[in-house]
């Protein structure tokens, strides 16, 4: 332990962090807050917000409570590609947020503001409570988390998941409506079998030919040789006149309405035995994108019909065989 201390000393005083604690060499930074000397504040709560701050940004969200008549809930995050929206909440929602206060007792955190400035990634989160009679709570952690803080965030997540869902449901009926406009761009597709779905494998990714010359990548393993030869592929190629192929896919996706699988994101019951697929359709305007191995509507025939169109078109401009050529 000494020795490790040592290095650890060597390396902060590189860095300019000082020595570290023998009992924790990997100290926190920044004050813990009142603590048990904060008093608490008996004001109704005005306004609740909390942000989490995800690995290198991802995943990072906010929710954000104003206790007007009625009370608004208002989500915003970087997962969510229609911004910032709100939506209104009943009583009994608004009195579970707020109850949140001194059940976990949240005052101790008031001025917490812990950092582990050695870590380079992880995650944080930030917490505002105003009340009514003008003074507020703060508290922030980057890697850092004060006493009580997984028994308050599972809760809280616990009241506003059904919130959230019910947003995302909303706004993904809007994108659905609006559908998407001009020209593919780009396709992913991934079909992946698991346990007792069997053991193939299709990942292909597809892109304008101005993004990039060799705009066609193609993994597939092929273990029941329903649509390719059984055995392996892969192909990193120029895909020519993908437009053309593009308006083949396209054509697909309007015949069986792949619009509706937009945001689809679920798991079946037994998931390990169940295909996981992955879907991203980029448009000039717009994407549709799903996964899960929950499958939506007509998900089995528009993946055999998808696949073997994909087997036509590069059979049709000599890549299958090019790869078998460079295989013997």
């Amino acid at each position: 332990m000494k020795s490790r201390n040592k290095i650890l000393d060597k390396i902060r005083d590189i860095l300019g962090m000082g020595p570290s604690d023998p009992k924790d060499p990997f100290a926190y930074e920044g004050p813990e807050g009142e603590g048990e000397k904060a008093v608490e504040n008996n004001s109704n709560i005005a306004e609740f917000e909390y942000r989490y701050i995800g690995s290198i940004g991802a995943n990072s969200h906010s929710y954000h409570v104003k206790f007007d008549e009625p009370a608004v809930f208002t989500l915003e995050g970087m997962q969510y590609p229609f911004g910032e929206v709100s939506m209104e909440i009943d009583e009994n929602t608004a009195a579970q947020i707020a109850a949140l206060y001194k059940k976990h007792n949240l005052r101790r955190w008031n001025g917490y503001d812990r950092t582990a400035r050695h870590v380079l990634d992880g995650d944080g989160f930030t917490l505002k409570i105003k009340f009514r009679d003008g003074k507020d709570l703060r508290a922030h952690g980057s890697n850092a988390f004060p006493r009580g803080y997984r028994e308050f965030r599972d809760e809280m997540r616990e009241i506003f998941n059904p919130l959230v869902a019910q947003i995302v449901e909303r706004e993904n009926k809007k994108i659905i409506e609006r559908g998407v406009t001009g020209n593919m761009t780009s396709m992913l597709v991934n079909f992946i079998q698991k346990g007792n779905s069997g053991r193939d494998e299709y990942k292909i990714f597809v892109l304008s030919p101005d993004l990039r010359e060799k705009n066609c990548d193609v993994n597939i393993v092929s273990d029941s040789g329903t649509f390719f030869e059984k055995g392996k592929l892969s192909l990193y190629v120029t895909l020519s006149d993908t437009p053309a192929f593009f308006a083949k896919v396209d054509g697909l996706i309007k015949k069986y309405d792949i619009m509706q699988w937009y945001g689809w994101e679920k798991a079946a019951e037994d998931y390990n035995n169940e295909e996981w697929f992955q879907v991203n359709f980029s448009y000039e305007g717009g994407d549709i994108n799903a996964h899960g191995t929950l499958h939506p509507a007509n998900y089995d025939v528009f993946r055999e019909e998808l696949i073997r169109l994909i087997k036509d078109e590069l059979s049709e401009r000599g890549l299958l065989s090019e790869n078998e050529d460079a295989n013997e």
